[in-house]
């Protein structure tokens, strides 16, 4: 026969296993929202902080045109044929890259774009990356996507000149030219 006593510390226990399991199934929610969410790792945070910091040092050209970012005159001497690839550095598809011919490059979801990327927060035709005709150099522009581009620690609302070495996040998804 159960005692009251007994009965007690049984319905007690259950209430402690509950509650128990309701803190781990949270805990794994956060895990998992945490890991899909599109923060960018602690090196690279600590890689953009390094190259604002420098940026703040130096002072920024002037911006003219529907353009937003120029390269400074030491990029253009360090590279005077200009970025060749397109390379994702950091993301599900990290190490990937992809030749500039001149072309167009789409960026996206969908499986017609140039560059394929498979993240939730991708619109299906993301963005563009393409050479801009009247001045040369390769720009970005984001195709009404719901996340948006962003460029160098801004999100763009306008086609962008992008210069080499300058991060670009889509999603979870992180791209520069070299």
């Amino acid at each position: 026969m159960i005692t009251e006593l007994t009965f007690a510390i049984l319905k007690y226990g259950f209430l402690v296993l509950l509650w128990v399991f309701v803190a781990l199934a949270i805990r794994s929610l956060h895990r998992d929202i945490a890991s899909l969410s599109p923060r960018k790792s602690l090196s690279h945070r600590r890689k953009d902080k390094l190259a604002r910091k420098k940026a703040s040092e130096t002072p920024a050209p002037a911006a003219s045109g529907p353009a937003h970012v120029y390269p400074s005159t030491s990029e253009m001497a360090e590279q005077p044929s200009g970025p060749s690839l397109l390379v994702l550095i950091d993301g599900p598809a990290a190490g990937a890259s992809v030749p500039l011919t001149g072309q167009a490059i789409t960026l996206g979801r969908s499986s017609s774009n140039t560059v394929v990327l498979d993240d939730e927060f991708v619109s299906s035709h993301h963005a563009r990356v393409y050479k801009d005709p009247s001045t040369g150099n390769w720009a970005i522009e984001d195709l009404g996507s719901t996340n948006g581009t962003i460029v160098n620690q801004r999100r763009i609302s306008s086609p962008t000149i992008l210069p080499s070495r300058v991060p670009v996040r889509i999603g979870a998804t992180t791209l520069e030219l070299r």
